[in-house]
This record gives structure tokens, C-alpha cells and sequence, in this order.
């Protein structure tokens, strides 16, 4: 079994249903169960699902997002050594630094994200939606 994180991009994609990013976001998710992995959220990245769910459509759509991903994704708690580890990773970006540092620290096969610019130095495979399903022999459907 593989452990695969997930970056907030790719919740906010499956919440908002985003239109250009929500079909090959919820694919790289569903691969995830498809074939036995763990799904990993850090602890951090609930805050910002609830708020742009809430922003988008109400504080109730909020609740419900974060819901939805409580039910699917191991949360990863972030803890002192996870934030001081954090502080020199990808910087300028501390809150990236914070995946990082969770990614580091649970150990993850990868980590699945649309930040292009983003844990490029980590000894972690990084796929976009599209490259984690090509990488899992998957095409990318409408759902």
C-alpha cells in the first residue's frame, strides 16, 4: 500500500468543482482507493477547504467539504518538529513548506498537486492529476 498526499489544490478542485480541474482530480483521488493507497491530507489544509467552500457557497458547503474529506483522507497532524522542519522547505512559501515537512514526515510514495513550482527538491515522486493517473496506467474521465 501506498501512501499518496494529496495538496489542497487538488481538494479545492474536487469541492468546488472546479471546471477545468475537478474530473482529473477526483481520477488521481479515486486511483488512490482504487488501488489500496492511503490518502493523506495535511491537518493545515482542512482550514483552507473550508474556507474556499464557504466563500464559494456558504458556511454549511464549508462544513460539508471538510466532512467529505474527513471521511476519505488520514489526516496528517502537524506538530512542532513538523513546523521547524518546514521553515527550510520551499521557501518563500512556509505553508508549502508545512506539505512538505507532512509529506517528509509520513513517509509519503508521492505527492499529488497542481503547484508546478512547488516540492520540486523533496526525494518524493510530485504528479499533477494527469501524470499520477498516467503513472497508474489511468485516463483521465468525466465524472
Amino acid at each position: 500500500m501506498s501512501r499518496v498526499l494529496i495538496d489542497t489544490n487538488i481538494w479545492v478542485d474536487i469541492v468546488l468543482n472546479r471546471p477545468n480541474h475537478v474530473a482529473e482530480s477526483k481520477c488521481a483521488v479515486m486511483a488512490c482507493f482504487d488501488q489500496g493507497d492511503e490518502v493523506l491530507v495535511p491537518a493545515p489544509s482542512l482550514k483552507d477547504i473550508f474556507y474556499f467552500a464557504a466563500k464559494s457557497a456558504g458556511a454549511d458547503a464549508g462544513y460539508a467539504a471538510v466532512g467529505l474529506v474527513l471521511e476519505i483522507a488520514t489526516i496528517v497532524q502537524v506538530d512542532e518538529l513538523v513546523c521547524k522542519n518546514a521553515l527550510s522547505l520551499e521557501r518563500p512559501d512556509y505553508e508549502d513548506g508545512i506539505v512538505s515537512a507532512c509529506a517528509l514526515a509520513e513517509q509519503a510514495s508521492a505527492i499529488v498537486t497542481r503547484d508546478a513550482a512547488s516540492f520540486n527538491d523533496l526525494p518524493i515522486p510530485k504528479y499533477s492529476p494527469a501524470e499520477f493517473l498516467a503513472v497508474r496506467g489511468y485516463e483521465p474521465v468525466s465524472v
